[in-house]
């Protein structure tokens, strides 16, 4: 296959391909500006060097910088700006990356790494560097990516997405949301995220323009939505949630189709809100290995199906089993497995994961918990690692969080399991709401919709919540001592 890039040169060269800012980019003027990054890198990166990391926020050089690696054969490790040095070297050890491309305000944090050579992530005039002539090829089972999975469970495995994982991705995303080359998606999230080098897939592959942010701001996405600047927009609930409060008076431009939301479901507050406002919102359920979105739920079946992630993409397979193997009825919980082109193959240097996480017929085990209902629609109920066995009970975090965010007022919630030495553990919860909120009324409201054993045994009120770069939710952190930066005083 040749360069998803060269592909839409050839057939939409004039196309708005890029925007950032106040500039924008052809998809013809996006090729050049690559080929000029192309030439720089090959004079600092030796031929030899087929791994090589990114380091940076979303900016306009992190996206050239993606597209000219790709146009060098190169693969590309991903590395979260949020890492700390000790992670860093795990990483870049792990995936033996010696060459690392770093944004330029991110070149004193590198200075401590001795282990890898650091290129400045920067295009100078090129002048005397002679241009070169790619004739790049995506070939499909080729390593295209390396993303780390967060490490909640142990140190963080990285994830191999080929070029074919995220060609599948790209495909069932346009059948499912009907994207088309006049279609514009915004980005606020990192590049370095799935969430966000899908839509560098989407636009490579379906020949739609590409709108990137350097960080989410409410505001200014408010505002582009409303002038039109673009059709789609990927977020997570928090986003979502800044974007309902900033709702203009006469909405979205007519031309706005749709929000992508992932990172876990939508209360049905903000869901209500978003019906009242004409906000068409397609929950989705998906993750680094699966390349982005595997499961939809569109804005015509949320309120039927409240809580439901949806139905498998085209292309999709899903199946519910027990902890033997033995496949679920509908409505039986269980683990989630799933099989598809998009779904990897493999983690980097995992050998000893391959029998753990896919079964010997090729299915992937998620370790998530749900459930498929009588029309195939499925619904989480937890992770794997977050179900809590209280005295031989099993109590799934998102069913109490559900009902606390119910409570009016409430901002975000989050549910763990604390050790207890009578009952094993028990569930907490951790809360971001209005100051009218106290500990004893949430108990009370609770109290009306939770068995005794699911009630949380206690309530921390909190002044935020710790997140991932992408804004997901991060409850590991609350199970340590950094919980403590995140409690009201």
């Amino acid at each position: 296959m040749s360069s998803w890039l060269q592909k839409q040169v050839n057939e939409r060269p004039n196309h708005p391909a890029f925007y950032w800012q106040d500039e924008t980019w052809s998809f013809a003027e996006v090729a050049q500006e690559v080929t000029h990054w192309a030439a720089e890198f090959s004079s600092k990166i030796p031929n030899k060097e087929k791994r090589i990391g990114l380091f940076s926020r979303n900016s306009k050089e992190m996206y050239f910088s993606i597209l000219a690696l790709w146009e060098l054969g190169k693969e590309l490790v991903l590395l979260n700006t949020h890492l700390s040095l000790q992670e860093l070297h795990y990483q870049l050890t792990d995936a033996s990356v010696n060459q690392v491309v770093v944004s330029t305000e991110s070149l004193p944090f590198f200075s401590e790494l001795n282990q890898v050579t650091v290129i400045e992530m920067s295009r100078l005039n090129c002048g005397d560097k002679k241009l070169i002539e790619t004739n790049a090829t995506y070939q499909l089972d080729a390593t295209a990516s390396i993303m780390y999975t967060s490490g909640t469970t142990g140190n963080p495995k990285g994830v191999v997405q080929c070029f074919s994982n995220h060609l599948a991705s790209a495909l069932a995303t346009q059948e499912n949301m009907s994207i088309t080359t006049d279609d514009c998606w915004l980005c606020p999230v990192p590049l370095f995220h799935i969430s966000g080098l899908s839509i560098v897939i989407r636009q490579l592959v379906l020949g739609c323009s590409l709108r990137l942010y350097s960080k989410f701001d409410a505001k200014i996405v408010t505002n582009d939505l409303a002038k039109g600047c673009g059709t789609v927009i990927s977020v997570v609930a928090v986003m979502l949630q800044e974007l309902l409060e900033l709702h203009p008076e006469k909405g979205y431009s007519s031309n706005f189709k749709a929000m992508l939301l992932g990172g876990g479901p939508i209360s049905s507050k903000a869901l209500e809100q978003c019906e009242s406002y004409g906000i068409p919102v397609i929950q989705s359920y998906g993750m680094t290995e699966t390349c982005s979105q595997v499961v939809a739920l569109s804005f015509e079946d949320a309120s039927a199906k409240i809580g439901s992630a949806g139905k498998p993409l085209k292309g999709m397979s899903i199946k519910i089993v027990d902890d033997t193997g033995r496949l679920l009825k509908q409505n039986e919980v269980g683990e989630v497995l799933l099989k598809g082109n998009n779904v990897v193959q493999q983690y980097l240097n995992g050998e000893q994961w391959q029998k753990v996480k896919w079964t010997v017929d090729g299915w992937f085990k998620t370790g998530d918990m749900g459930y498929l209902d009588k029309d195939g629609y499925l619904y989480l109920v937890s992770r794997l690692s977050e179900l809590i066995i209280s005295g031989g009970e099993n109590i799934y975090p998102t069913e109490i969080e559900h009902v606390i965010q119910e409570f009016p007022g409430v901002k975000e919630v989050a549910v763990v399991g604390e050790p207890d030495e009578k009952w094993g553990a028990v569930p907490v919860a951790y809360i971001v709401g209005e100051p009218t909120i106290t500990v004893e009324k949430i108990n009370t409201f609770a109290q009306a919709y939770l068995a005794r054993y699911k009630l949380p045994k206690r309530i921390y009120l909190c002044h935020s919540l710790p997140k991932t770069a992408s804004g997901k939710l991060a409850k590991h952190r609350l199970t340590t001592i950094e919980r403590e930066a995140f409690l009201s005083k």
